[in-house]
């Protein structure tokens, strides 16, 4: 059985864990939530890079494969000697670029969006607390402000899924994307299903696990 880890600075990590149940992608998880560095997607690159190599070096002593599903985290990989890591790494950033395009603007954190070459982007720092707190009326507030020249906007923050209809709502003839389902599409499938994590991801685990009935984080 594959064990793998998944990487979320917050609640970003939800997506990823409903559709491994929905697609019953069975492996053994570890979820670190890492409420220490949130929001990161404010800190300069030094401080991110040299995260992403701690990250890196936990995940590649005990698991097989590593999901960074942090887009401002995971923008920083390119910056990185990954050669001396033996860990098979999939980053939500990398598969949420394959989605733009001249039509297509990134939404993102400012960690992120500096790594957006040849398309327009737009960082939106604040975004990402107010959703970790359900702050719905500064959401909508902050939202209601944006403008889009393209077509369709790929959120490029795996919190901003979590209020996919409010933009929706306010936004009707623009198309909204993220990419996480195709990391978790390509995750091997075993005959057994864990959950564990580190005290954030618990947490959360254990209020599903009371919400839904199942079983989650040993």
């Amino acid at each position: 059985m594959a064990k793998i880890m998944i990487y979320d600075t917050g609640i970003g990590i939800i997506p990823f864990i409903q559709r491994i149940l929905k697609e019953e992608k069975k492996n053994d998880y570890f979820l670190y939530m890492d409420e220490d560095v949130f929001p990161i997607g404010k800190r300069n690159k030094d401080f991110i890079i040299q995260h992403l190599k701690f990250i890196l070096s936990i995940a590649n002593r005990s698991y097989d494969i590593l999901v960074l599903a942090c887009n401002s985290i995971s923008s920083y990989l390119q910056f990185i000697d990954l050669s001396c890591y033996q860990i098979k790494i999939y980053s939500i950033f990398e598969f949420n670029m394959l989605l733009m395009d001249e039509n297509t603007t990134f939404l993102g954190t400012s960690a992120s969006s500096k790594n957006v070459i040849n398309f327009p982007s737009i960082a939106l720092d604040k975004l990402p607390a107010l959703i970790e707190h359900n702050e719905v009326i500064k959401i909508i507030e902050l939202i209601g402000k944006l403008h889009f020249k393209t077509p369709k906007v790929v959120l490029g923050c795996t919190h901003f899924p979590h209020i996919k209809f409010i933009f929706e709502d306010l936004f009707k003839d623009i198309t909204f994307l993220s990419n996480e389902n195709a990391i978790v599409d390509l995750l091997p499938n075993d005959e057994h299903l864990s959950f564990k994590g580190n005290a954030k991801a618990k947490r959360y685990l254990n209020e599903y696990t009371i919400l839904s009935n199942k079983i989650l984080c040993a």
